[in-house]
């Protein structure tokens, strides 16, 4: 039987055409005239759309009224058949139903069977796990107990050890305080005896030292009197001496000057026959003291 339908032929032979002048067109619609040209393919396209669809009612239509005359006729030789077929169908189901329900009462009874078998053996499982952990739970508690005294025993132990310790700790720690506080004492009466001896020491050496001063003082200053008085001293032996000298310089050149004179006298006057006895007596006089009357003129 051909499935080809004729009033389709006119637009199925146009889609070659309409394919190679539209399939894969990108249009420019941004634009007046390229929104222009896609209406006009589309509206193109559209028409063969409206006479393919158009088609397809008309002659769906005729389809349609022979399928309802088909649908119409063969409904009346069912409802025949059925007034035949239904009464034998409803003896097979109520039957099926009934063997149906009878297996599955079996099937719930041994379900009942088995699930209360299953409780009971659930039961007594959970009787016996109760029992052993009731059983353990006792034992637990009695190892807890036993526990629990040997730690209060070992803690009591612990706290008599730690008491003893303590106490042997404070002891030792008296007996240290005791010995460092002695030593202390000893080490600061040591220190005080140390300082003691070392302020008598400084203010012995200062009293030393203040004596030494003194006496180096003291000594100074009669060294500086004795040097004033040697300098003194020599000051006037030089004064005496210079002075001693000085006069008998002076006495020199008076004696100079007293020959100078007698000589001259005796040069000047010595022809004279007047000053006869004073030359003589000057000549005498020269004679008496080794006078050199040349050699006594003052320098």
């Amino acid at each position: 039987m051909s499935t080809e339908i004729v009033v389709f032929k006119s637009t199925e032979a146009v889609l070659a055409d309409l394919a190679a002048k539209y399939k894969g067109v990108v249009f420019d619609v941004a634009t007046p005239q390229g929104m222009a040209n896609a209406k006009a393919s589309y509206k193109d396209i559209n028409a063969y759309s409206l006479i393919l669809e158009a088609a397809r009612v008309k002659e769906k239509a005729e389809s349609l009224a022979y399928g309802r005359k088909v649908d119409s006729e063969a409904k009346r030789i069912a409802d025949q058949l059925d007034a035949l077929r239904l009464p034998i169908k409803a003896q097979v189901e109520t039957e099926t139903k009934r063997a149906e329900r009878e297996r599955e009462e079996k099937v719930r009874a041994e379900e009942a069977r088995i699930a209360a078998e299953e409780k009971a053996r659930r039961d007594a499982e959970q009787a016996k796990l109760a029992e052993e952990r009731a059983e353990i739970a006792q034992k637990q508690e009695a190892i807890r107990k036993a526990e629990a005294e040997s730690r209060a025993k070992i803690e009591a132990e612990e706290r008599s050890a730690r008491m003893v310790r303590e106490e042997a700790d404070r002891v030792a720690r008296q007996a240290r305080e005791v010995e460092e506080a002695k030593a202390k004492a000893v080490r600061d009466a040591e220190e005080a005896r140390l300082r003691t001896e070392r302020e008598a020491l400084d203010k012995a050496r200062r009293e030393q030292e203040e004596r030494e001063r003194a006496e180096r003082m003291k000594r100074e200053d009669e060294e500086r009197a004795e040097r004033q008085r040697v300098a003194l001293k020599a000051r006037a032996e030089q004064d005496a001496k210079e002075a001693e000298e000085r006069e008998e310089r002076r006495k020199v050149a008076e004696k100079g000057e007293a020959r100078a004179v007698l000589e001259m006298f005796v040069k000047r006057y010595g022809h004279l026959k007047e000053f006869a006895p004073v030359v003589k007596a000057i000549k005498a006089l020269k004679r008496e003291y080794s006078i050199d009357l040349a050699l006594t003129r003052p320098v």
